[in-house]
């Protein structure tokens, strides 16, 4: 069987027009990372699934071509799609575009493939319980979203050491105050320099090296500092995704948002 026979298990990142009847899609596959790629025809009237091609997608797909950018030769469209709303909905584009930013094309890291399955299957399972208003709801997302980020950082080589210290690699110590340096670590800080706002307390790094965000200071504090290293991946340039946060708090009809996406 010829390569581009294969089909690969890929999921929708993101869609947008190409030329006329055409759609050029990001997907993220467990065999070679990244893609983006012609789907021809798409948006034309013989064209078939082509209201399918939208985040969160999963499917089997085979591509035509080498270059940067592929042409979908053959795709499954599974059933088992993620509906994400509200909140999981804007928390899931925040995820597909920053794997859009930092990921290279056709860098393998079935990891983070793997780690992405997970993290919609708990933002779709959360939906329904959303209702209900379980209290572990918003903790259950805050930790898959920890998990999924720390792992992508490790797949990428930025991976964070948060049981030693940078430099002379002295281990982190519960009780004591760290500063992080974006690119070099943790450095303990001294009584005169403790600032809560700009320090992580030693027991709270140790959780984060343990993934254990159960507490509500260990999550904010990895959602800290994985934002500084992301900042850098980013050049700079912010995500546009967060800006969709803001008319949650307006009560924004969300499918617009998704719509526009």
């Amino acid at each position: 069987m010829m390569m581009s026979e294969v089909l690969s298990p890929a999921y929708v990142l993101h869609s947008r027009k190409y030329r006329d009847s055409s759609l050029i899609v990001e997907l993220l596959t467990r065999d070679e990372g990244r893609i983006s790629a012609v789907v021809r025809g798409a948006r034309s009237k013989r064209g078939r699934k082509g209201g399918a091609w939208q985040p969160f997608a999963p499917l089997l797909v085979s591509f035509l071509g080498r270059g940067e950018l592929r042409t979908v030769k053959h795709a499954e469209f599974l059933p088992t799609a993620f509906y994400l709303t509200g909140e999981n909905l804007l928390l899931g584009l925040y995820v597909n575009e920053l794997l859009v930013r930092v990921l290279g094309k056709f860098e393998t890291v079935p990891a983070v493939f793997e780690e992405y399955q997970r993290l919609l299957a708990e933002l779709n399972a959360s939906i329904g319980l959303t209702a209900t208003v379980e209290p572990d709801t918003e903790p259950r997302k805050q930790a898959a979203l920890r998990h999924f980020e720390l792992r992508l950082l490790d797949e990428l080589g930025y991976g964070i050491s948060f049981t030693s210290e940078a430099g002379g690699g002295a281990e982190v110590v519960p009780g004591r105050w760290y500063q992080f340096v974006v690119n070099q670590g943790f450095y303990v800080m001294g009584a005169g320099d403790i600032e809560p706002d700009v320090g992580y307390l030693g027991e709270h790094l140790l959780a984060i090296a343990a993934r254990q965000f159960d507490a509500g200071p260990v999550e904010l504090a990895a959602k800290k500092i994985t934002r500084l290293v992301f900042a850098g991946l980013l050049g700079g340039k912010p995500l546009k995704a967060r800006e969709l946060f803001k008319p949650v708090a307006f009560n924004v009809d969300l499918s617009l948002v998704k719509a526009q996406a």
